[in-house]
């Protein structure tokens, strides 16, 4: 499986949550784009916690999983539903599980050394 370093998995997170925060700039009346935004700071943010060895942060990754199909939910709802914002968001969302698959684990992390 395919798996990115932490240094480009953070990166792409902060990429993400810039658009999201433009988003919001722009439709501050949508809920999409601040779900997007929670989506990628929690993905970013746990990369800390996950780094350090011996650390039980299994459950995070639940977290990051749940709060992206919420966000997919949102962002689609917002989108067909109530024509509120554009399919950007959805996207953003969607990339935030993409990143969930990609994103390295400890054992990637020793392996790299």
């Amino acid at each position: 499986m395919i798996r990115l370093a932490r240094r480009p998995h953070r990166l792409l997170h902060l990429v993400c949550m810039s658009l999201a925060c433009a988003g919001i700039l722009a439709e501050g009346h949508a809920v999409a784009p601040w779900a997007c935004l929670a989506l990628h700071s929690l993905g970013l943010w746990s990369h800390g916690p996950e780094s350090q060895p011996n650390k039980d942060t299994d459950f995070l990754g639940i977290l990051r999983v749940s709060l992206g199909v919420v966000a997919c939910l949102v962002s689609a709802g917002q989108h067909w539903v109530i024509g509120a914002t554009g399919p950007e968001y959805l996207v953003l969302a969607a990339f935030g599980l993409v990143l969930e698959w990609l994103r390295p684990t400890a054992d990637d992390d020793a392996k790299r050394g």
